[in-house]
């Protein structure tokens, strides 16, 4: 291991722990536009100020996607780092201070998911530069929105896909785990359902009508009922019905489902669309669409000798056992493991309690996370 890159770090880790707090103070949920973009104004000027090269790129429904780079001391195959720079939380639902720190735990909204990971990426990236040791360009890429991911759209996807392109290895600083890394995603189709029926007085003709909501009852157990390991089909939102004495006449099934592969994509898309034409209340239609997909996360060989490569680094360090997961949430890796990149995500700082207001991290992860990136770094 490179005593210098470790010493550096740790001389860092004032100036980084600061900077932590900063952009968590600032608040940017996926759909906060101008407090995304300050935040990218504030990433940028501290990247500058390090000698990296920055690219934006704007996007008039959500925040600037960004690359941050550092040039490299020979030709090869750059490394693409990712990180999101934006939360799911409601400006003011942490109180204030939006931020605070106790006994060695940074809480705040993103602190974990996943403002540390640009944290330790830019961190790394710096005890690289300062150190002077040979390496490959690396590349950070930061997205405005990955947690809703439909805002940017197609035109973010192509940022990362564009970005990442040719490189050798992907390292994705999502909210970290102490004990394990992410070496596959299950993908997510978001559909919609609409049922239309037959309005009828409840009390003086309801025979006449068609139940649009119990229609969709008929489909919800359907659906539900084919989940298993592999897929899984939840019906978060019912939305229907007027008024309690009228048959009601139409019902939406908003959907959420994952899969671990294109090929249970495929399958997935036919189970829904058989349930949807499947009618059991006479008088009542239905259709389908789909709304958006982020595709798996597929857990292919290359990253699986990626993870490899990474869990002995992290022994080498003296860091805890890693062991490779696959999880359920998605991820900007699906897209560089769509180009063939291979890629580790969950590379930053660890912590709790993501998408709730308890989120919270372990100070103490964001060296040794940025430590382990910039060894990585140079091994592949």
């Amino acid at each position: 291991m490179h005593t210098p890159l470790k010493q550096t770090i740790e001389a860092l880790f004032p100036t980084y722990l600061d900077f932590w707090k900063t952009i968590c103070t600032m608040e940017t949920p996926s759909v906060a536009r101008e407090a995304l973009n300050a935040q990218a104004d504030m990433i940028q000027k501290f990247g500058e100020e390090r000698g990296f090269f920055v690219k934006r790129q704007n996007h008039p429904n959500a925040g600037d996607t960004m690359t941050i780079t550092l040039s490299g001391h020979n030709d090869q195959a750059p490394v693409a780092l990712l990180a999101p720079m934006d939360t799911v939380h409601a400006p003011g639902a942490f109180g204030n201070p939006v931020v605070r720190e106790e006994n060695g735990i940074l809480y705040g909204p993103g602190v974990f998911d996943c403002k540390g990971g640009i944290v330790a990426c830019l961190m790394a990236m710096e005890a690289l530069s300062k150190t002077g040791i040979g390496h490959r360009t690396v590349k950070l890429i930061l997205n405005s929105d990955e947690e809703n991911g439909s805002l940017v759209g197609a035109a973010g996807v192509d940022y990362i896909h564009n970005e990442a392109a040719g490189a050798v290895a992907a390292f994705n600083a999502e909210a970290g785990r102490t004990d394990s890394l992410t070496v596959g995603r299950k993908g997510i189709m978001a559909a919609e359902i609409e049922i239309h029926g037959i309005a009828s007085h409840a009390g003086n003709a309801y025979f006449a009508g068609a139940s649009a909501i119990r229609e969709a009852a008929y489909k919800i157990l359907a659906l539900e009922n084919k989940s298993d390991d592999n897929i899984t089909y939840n019906c978060g939102i019912i939305q229907g019905g007027t008024v309690r004495n009228i048959v009601p006449e139409y019902c939406k099934i908003a959907l959420d489902v994952r899969f671990q592969n294109a090929q249970q994509q495929k399958q997935a898309a036919e189970v829904v669309d058989q349930i949807t034409k499947d009618i059991h209340v006479e008088g009542c239609t239905a259709s389908w669409k789909i709304i958006k997909v982020r595709p798996a996360m597929e857990c292919t060989e290359g990253n699986m000798a990626l993870f490899d490569m990474v869990a002995k680094t992290a022994e080498e360090l003296g860091l805890p056992k890693l062991q490779p997961m696959k999880r359920g949430g998605g991820s900007d890796s699906c897209y560089t493991v769509e180009i063939g990149i291979p890629t580790v995500c969950s590379m930053g700082p660890s912590g709790l309690y993501e998408h709730t207001v308890k989120e919270q991290a372990d100070i103490d992860s964001l060296p040794q996370r940025a430590n382990l990136l910039a060894e990585c770094i140079l091994k592949v």
